[in-house]
């Protein structure tokens, strides 16, 4: 365990005894979460909005926090995320089709890059939806190796598992990953 990880750990273990502690929590990644909302979302007011709910549910759910490897604040953006999708899914934006003419339409408008981005996150919800559909051990595994960016060696003395084993398991789930996304209608490159 690296001393990040001993860090966390510890503020974690203060909070649980003194929610006044959570207060380190806010101020280490407010900022790192309102950005990261405010990427996805046109409305400062609602990003900002948005960002507190998330340290709201955050607040709510340490208690249960279990310390499994992942840190702090990849638990928090994990909510941030998920606020998000359900965010785009209330507001009715999932689902929309784009033709390839509004498309290239959009290159002459100076706002095109928002819709872009609308795009952009379009797909990162499909993203996210895909991979909600794999059970919890591996959604651990697509965590660690493509957010995280941890060799299979890294995963493997996280999870236990034989260094192998992680290499042909995160092989099976791209495979499958790439045909969630196929049947969701999204063009999936085949590396």
């Amino acid at each position: 365990m690296n001393s990040k990880d001993t860090k966390e750990k510890e503020l974690i273990s203060l909070i649980k005894k003194d929610k006044k502690a959570f207060e380190k929590v806010y101020s280490l990644y407010y900022k790192k979460v309102l950005n990261y909302i405010r990427s996805r979302v046109n409305e400062k007011s609602v990003a900002e909005d948005l960002a507190s709910e998330v340290f709201e549910k955050a607040f709510k759910a340490i208690e249960d926090f279990k310390w499994q490897g992942i840190s702090l604040s990849a638990w928090i953006f994990r909510i941030a995320r998920n606020l998000l999708t359900d965010y785009y899914r209330k507001v009715g934006r999932v689902g929309e089709t784009v033709s390839l003419s509004e498309i290239e339409d959009l290159f002459e408008d100076p706002g095109a890059k928002v819709y872009l981005d609308f795009i952009k996150g379009e797909e990162e919800i499909a993203l996210y939806d895909a991979i909600r559909e794999f059970p919890e051990k591996d959604q651990y595994l697509i965590y660690y190796k493509f957010f995280e960016g941890f060799s299979n060696k890294e995963i493997a003395k996280i999870t236990g598992l034989a260094e192998s084993n992680v290499g042909t398991r995160l092989y099976r789930i791209r495979g499958k990953l790439r045909q969630i996304l196929k049947k969701s209608g999204f063009e999936v490159n085949s590396r």
